[in-house]
């Protein structure tokens, strides 16, 4: 398979992941048939977005309408926790300096307009009207506005329950512990597997979960030198007046999938990359899968599953970046 032609699968899948995603999330599109039964991560979609956007522009100018309007709704702090490089620093900062401007919150510095990036590498690069927060940040676009279309998430349906838990409990580590305990379906979770989902420093997520085992709403027991915890169903179902703790949302590692699958997009996107020979190419991919292969575990893509030498790994490369699309899009399983 060409990388042109693998490269416009891929955006066109992800692109259509985020735009189903936001659509259920309050941003102004259709959305899908099929209603999404597992639980939104916001700042992971939020960063996933910021890169996928730039090859559709709707998309981001919308991601960032929705955010404008329902900042409050957002961890600053465990958006910048998410970020892994200085590309993802630049967006995410571009992003809140321009929520700040738009809500008439500070003053921006005068830029330097020279060697800027191009925001959306598709687009001709403005020359003129730059717009000012992400000129500081070394991108250079068209000066953005609020489209103004977005609303608030509807927080009773499943793919917002992060949003209802941080309406109950604050925007917050105790927010995100509760969110991997009631989502995870399993008796007891280790402090490991809550630390990944929530988001935060290991020491901020015990300390939340601390504070809830003293409140009385988890459980907590020790086995091997580990910490486990638990959650009562049954009550969480009746405080959020669900009908049957089997309407809980489901729990799905967005974290780790958008970071691989980000990383895939920008191995696609890499200069050059059309012009190598097949087995410099290979290799490369090879090299990329590498990285990621923890991420790709988790997210129940096992590369060895796709095993192959020499320049044949490009097809092996193929086949797993398929897989890890079609694991974000599988029916939510409990």
């Amino acid at each position: 398979m060409q990388v042109a032609a693998l490269r416009d699968e891929v955006i066109g899948a992800l692109q259509e992941l985020a735009w189903e995603q936001w659509s259920q999330l309050g941003v102004s599109a259709a959305p899908p048939s099929d209603r999404e039964e597992r639980a939104a991560d916001p700042e992971a979609l939020l960063l996933f977005t910021l890169e996928v956007g730039r090859t559709d522009p709707r998309l981001f100018d919308e991601a960032l309408d929705w955010l404008a309007l329902n900042e409050g709704l957002i961890s600053v702090h465990r958006l910048r926790n998410l970020v892994t490089d200085p590309l993802d620093r630049a967006l995410v900062e571009s992003a809140l300096s321009w929520v700040a401007r738009t809500r008439r919150r500070g003053r921006l510095a005068e830029p330097a307009t020279d060697e800027l990036t191009p925001l959306f590498p598709g687009l001709a690069t403005p020359s003129a009207d730059l717009d000012p927060a992400f000129a500081e940040h070394g991108f250079a676009r068209a000066l953005l506005q609020p489209s103004g279309k977005s609303q608030a998430p509807r927080l009773t349906q499943p793919i917002a329950f992060a949003f209802r838990m941080r309406r109950l409990l604050g925007v917050g580590v105790r927010a995100e512990v509760m969110r991997a305990l009631l989502t995870i379906r399993a008796d007891w979770l280790s402090g490991r597997t809550v630390t990944a989902s929530a988001g935060f420093a290991q020491r901020n997520v015990r300390e939340g979960l601390s504070q809830l085992h003293e409140a009385g709403v988890i459980d907590v027991r020790t086995v091997s030198d580990d910490r486990q915890y638990s959650r009562s169903y049954d009550d969480w179902a009746a405080l959020l007046r669900l009908g049957d703790p089997r309407e809980l949302p489901l729990h799905f590692d967005w974290i780790s999938a958008y970071r691989a699958l980000t990383r895939i997009l920008r191995f696609l996107q890499s200069p050059g990359l059309d012009a190598l020979s097949p087995y410099i190419r290979a290799s490369q991919a090879r090299t990329l899968v590498e990285e990621i292969e923890a991420d790709l575990r988790t997210v129940r893509v096992p590369p060895e599953a796709f095993a192959a030498i020499g320049a044949d790994f490009w097809y092996a490369f193929v086949e797993i970046a398929r897989a890890a699309i079609r694991r974000t899009r599988e029916p939510a399983m409990p």
